[in-house]
């Protein structure tokens, strides 16, 4: 029976070529993310391919972040983001750890675990400090600000966009102006300076239309387009909420199409466009569900409030504004549960429930008690009144004379940059691949020995009656073993070979390329080396030292875990049967 071809593979890159399929991924993200995605996914391809680990982790952190802008599961995409995390770390690469941490908050944020959001932004805002990333530094504090904002915490957020914004205008970073100016456009919405707002969000958008960030532009059109709403300017907002609808479909970030959808239906309400609102509400719900964005979902259930009580359908109504505060106690979002109290007070009163509705303000007046106190409204005018240019000059200095004093730290700290790098994937010992590295590795050899139909075995290890020679001889006695032990298998392996150890006195080995037959002698080669060695160089009364393995093959065993199960289980079948061979063998006989 003829044999059926195989389509041709697709030429390998090199690995400058896989750093570019990245780089245009990142620059894609926000202007058509469904490419950037199919570029990260061809990066991720090709840097298994050729075994780039740093080509692998950026094409994981890309891949993950177009699935966080597409609205995809959180499950897959987390344990992708870990990964890339991990391997990004290891690599000691800064920009990718900061922003891998970046899209671990907004993860975070986005299922209403605000303050394990925080705590990764904090981390984040220390290691942009320590490194000088004035960019990672402002994204930060941009975040910090919008989660203090999602709670209602209006002096934080104000306070954290003030040294944003300052920071941006210092390294003139219009990117991160538009950013800073457009959340602070919400904040003075909050505490009822429209005024202000308005002329914040139309700053932002001029900086965010000087950008390629379709993302942003769509965004601070959304939010002007909202604002003006507000103030009952129907014809301008109408168009600024096109153009936010138009750009979000365009990019398919469903994140901002939600909002803009939302803010849609919001604009329709307000002019009275009730059939037009509903179709903007329901369009949006599926969308904020799919992301889990409790924020959205309360605004958008309060909207259909609003239109079923347009139609006098007061039990829709209340089962809507249900919904909303069912949203908002669940994300803690204590805003808008005081709006959802408020509005279901209003109602209760309007279907004279008179003890109910009573209920329900009382509620919404100790949500506002918590908001914002007795004067924070005018704290919060005052903070911002008293933002001089004096102010900025001082903050600037100061933070010039900790850069100073950082930059020395950083000097001290460049000379074992390269230390802590080695050191955060090898044993300290032996010199070898340790655990965590082994793991990684051996994670990805199996997918790409998977994806390419490739043989992987692998061999678990261990020093026959090894305590006994550190009861004779002591501890030092035992390491200088194991530092030779490492020597031997680093020069009889071969270089595409991985060697680590996995604790103790127990070892590990990556065989590519090797079927089990020829990884059998591979080991059994490497175990009569170390047999015939010297050991005598290290104490006279050291005559031997002999180890036994186990190993297995990824045709019997599928996952990093099954492989490792298996190569351990005939480690001890080894040690079983005499010690001092290999288990299964592919000689005749015994392998000794």
């Amino acid at each position: 029976m003829k044999a059926r071809a195989q389509p041709p593979s697709r030429p390998r890159l090199t690995p400058e070529q896989v750093d570019a399929l990245n780089a245009e991924a990142y620059a894609l993200r926000m202007s058509d993310t469904a490419r950037a995605l199919r570029l990260a996914q061809q990066a991720h391809e090709q840097a298994l391919a050729i075994d780039h680990p740093r080509g692998l982790a950026y094409a994981l952190l890309r891949w993950s972040l177009c699935e966080f802008i597409l609205g995809q599961p959180v499950a897959p995409l987390q344990a992708r983001l870990d990964r890339a995390h991990s391997l990004l770390e290891a690599l000691g690469e800064i920009d990718g750890h900061l922003d891998a941490l970046n899209l671990q908050a907004l993860i975070q944020a986005r299922q209403g675990d605000y303050e394990q959001a925080l705590h990764l932004d904090q981390q984040a805002l220390e290691l942009a400090r320590l490194h000088q990333a004035s960019h990672a530094e402002s994204r930060a504090l941009n975040n910090m600000a919008v989660t203090r904002l999602t709670q209602g915490q209006f002096p934080e957020a104000l306070e954290l966009l003030q040294l944003s914004l300052a920071l941006a205008e210092h390294h003139g970073s219009i990117v991160d102006q538009a950013y800073a100016l457009g959340q602070l456009g919400q904040v003075l919405q909050g505490i009822g300076e429209m005024e202000l707002a308005a002329e914040h969000l139309q700053r932002s958008l001029r900086c965010a239309r000087q950008t390629q960030d379709l993302a942003r532009q769509a965004t601070s059109a959304l939010d002007l387009g909202r604002l003006l709403s507000k103030l009952g300017q129907h014809a301008e907002a109408c168009l600024l909420l096109d153009e936010a609808l138009t750009l979000s479909r365009r990019t398919g970030n469903v994140n901002d199409l939600g909002q803009a959808l939302l803010g849609l239906g919001q604009s329709c309400l307000a002019r009275g466009a009730v059939d037009a609102a509903l179709a903007a509400f329901e369009e949006a719900r599926p969308l904020a569900l799919s992301v889990g964005d409790s924020p959205s979902l309360c605004s958008i259930e309060m909207g259909l409030a609003d239109v079923w009580q347009a139609r006098n359908d007061l039990p829709q109504a209340q089962g809507a504004l249900g919904r909303a505060l069912a949203h908002a106690t669940k994300g803690r979002l204590t805003a808008l549960a005081s709006q959802a109290h408020r509005a279901l007070s209003e109602l209760a009163e309007r279907r004279a429930e008179h003890a109910l509705a009573l209920q329900h303000y009382k509620a919404h007046h100790a949500c506002e008690q918590r908001l914002l106190g007795e004067h924070s409204q005018q704290r919060l005018r005052g903070l911002f009144v008293r933002q001089q240019a004096q102010a900025l000059s001082q903050e600037l200095q100061a933070a010039r004379q900790a850069d100073q004093e950082k930059q020395a730290l950083l000097t001290q700290l460049a000379a074992q940059a390269d230390l802590l790098r080695q050191l955060s994937h090898e044993d300290a010992l032996t010199g070898l691949a340790n655990r965590r590295w082994l793991d990684l590795l051996l994670e990805q050899e199996c997918e790409r020995a998977a994806r390419f139909r490739h043989p992987l075995s692998l061999a678990m290890l261990d020093l026959d009656h090894f305590k006994a020679v550190n009861d004779r001889f002591g501890h030092a006695v035992g390491d200088a073993v194991l530092r030779q032990l490492a020597r031997l298998l680093r020069d009889h392996c071969r270089r595409a070979d991985v060697v680590a150890r996995y604790g103790g006195e127990e070892f590990t080995l990556i065989l590519v390329e090797a079927p089990l037959p020829l990884a059998s002698q591979l080991c059994d080669k490497l175990r009569q080396q170390i047999e015939r060695f010297d050991w005598r160089s290290l104490h006279p009364d050291l005559h031997s030292i002999t180890v036994s393995m186990g190993l297995a093959g990824n045709a019997e065993a599928h996952t990093p875990e099954a492989l490792c199960a298996l190569a351990d289980e005939r480690l001890y079948q080894a040690k079983g049967e005499g010690r001092n061979c290999v288990r299964p063998t592919g000689l005749q006989g015994d392998s000794r």
